[in-house]
């Protein structure tokens, strides 16, 4: 079997989520992304996913774009299911993998675990080692603005079945600069979300990078817990992403869970938050770290030494996050998984993949990722189809 060609579909999606379209501007992921299809000799083609995000992935879709031109020229004509060679191949072109690249490499990583799996008749799950579960609890991404909205959606959505809520506390601070009255307005959106749910349902705060100094947030935790102790609550990536030792020094002097997720580039990015000591739990995004077979490598040194791990969407079409779904079977231990980001969209143009409900969510053992194009929809939806032989 040997690799064809690559089509690439750059997609314009329209978001029906009204508390993240209202905070589009603040440079959060943007609705664009781009689908490929890996075509070879054999007649089976495999599907993958590039979200883009200027500001979270430093990318555009005209990068994007460049990147994928590029691995496809030195992919055309090699086995699809090496993918070991795949990867290096395309060390030849983006060379040490600076970060604008991964989402690119993820999506060429994506297709080919979808060709292999079709072409071994099995789901992707089974190639990346077989699954502990095949069935999910669910988390979402909330970014109302105010303590009032924050714990009406916390309890909508408990209300749908899900037991995990990632309460977004960094808009305040960007919008009116670090101060100790921003971080209390943002710890009142937490303190309503916590509030307004029961203790089994899981709430991480997630600054983005925001909190400034590490003395800062233990001084608003220990504030949030003077009155009564939250065994549920988290708190995800404070500080910058290269500060390691502020992440580590707030671990050391709050009794809730450190997680970190932009910290999380690469299996070496890994390696130096294990060696700092700088988290409890990882929020991992295979769309950042250059596909699944790089994202299983971070998911096996954080079992090794004991860090939960937790996968989030971009959010992704149903594309990507059946492929998050397929993943989060791998892993040991069960977090409440985020692949519904494709609900957060008007349409995205497949068939098949996760099925969710009553706030689970569901894999088939359909072969390779399980989803197929709807060829009429991504018709509608392109904004300009690429092909590359």
């Amino acid at each position: 079997m040997r690799i064809t060609g690559l089509h690439a579909f750059p997609l314009r999606l329209k978001v029906v989520k009204p508390d993240y379209a209202a905070n589009q501007s603040l440079g959060l992921p943007g609705s664009s992304t781009v689908i490929i299809r890996v075509s070879t000799d054999s007649g089976i083609a495999g599907l993958g996913e590039a979200a883009a995000g200027t500001a979270y992935f430093h990318q555009t879709m005209g990068g994007l774009l460049d990147w994928l031109r590029g691995y496809a020229r030195v992919l055309e004509g090699t086995n699809p299911l090496d993918r070991i060679d795949a990867h290096r191949r395309m060390d030849r072109v983006s060379g040490a993998h600076p970060p604008a690249c991964q989402p690119a490499r993820a999506a060429i990583d994506l297709a080919l675990h979808d060709i292999a799996g079709k072409a071994y008749g099995c789901p992707v799950y089974e190639l990346l080692g077989g699954a502990y579960r095949t069935e999910f609890d669910l988390q979402t991404n909330l970014y109302e603005a105010t303590p009032r909205r924050m714990a009406s959606a916390c309890r909508a959505f408990v209300r749908k079945g899900y037991c995990g809520l990632k309460v977004k506390v960094g808009n305040v601070v960007r919008n009116k600069g670090l101060s100790m009255e921003s971080l209390r307005a943002e710890k009142a959106k937490l303190l309503a979300a916590l509030r307004a749910v029961p203790d089994r349902i899981a709430v991480d705060a997630d600054a983005n990078q925001s909190w400034g100094s590490a003395k800062s947030v233990v001084r608003i935790i220990e504030e949030l817990q003077r009155d009564r102790f939250y065994p549920n609550l988290s708190i995800e990536q404070p500080l910058h992403h290269l500060n390691l030792e502020g992440h580590r020094y707030i671990r050391d002097r709050v009794k809730i869970p450190v997680v970190l997720d932009e910290s999380v580039l690469s299996p070496e990015s890994m390696a130096q938050i294990v060696k700092h000591g700088a988290a409890d739990r990882i929020v991992l995004k295979f769309n950042r770290v250059g596909g699944l077979g790089p994202a299983r490598r971070i998911v096996a040194i954080c079992e090794s030494v004991g860090i939960g791990v937790s996968l989030d969407t971009m959010p992704f079409t149903l594309l990507g996050d059946t492929a998050n779904a397929h993943l989060a079977a791998t892993i040991r231990d069960a977090h409440p998984v985020d692949a519904e980001g494709f609900q957060w969209f008007a349409d995205t143009p497949f068939r098949g993949g996760v099925d969710i409900r009553n706030g689970r969510v569901r894999l088939s053992r359909a072969p390779g990722l399980g989803v197929e194009l709807d060829e009429k929809k991504l018709q509608a939806m392109t904004i300009a189809p690429e092909m590359w032989r």
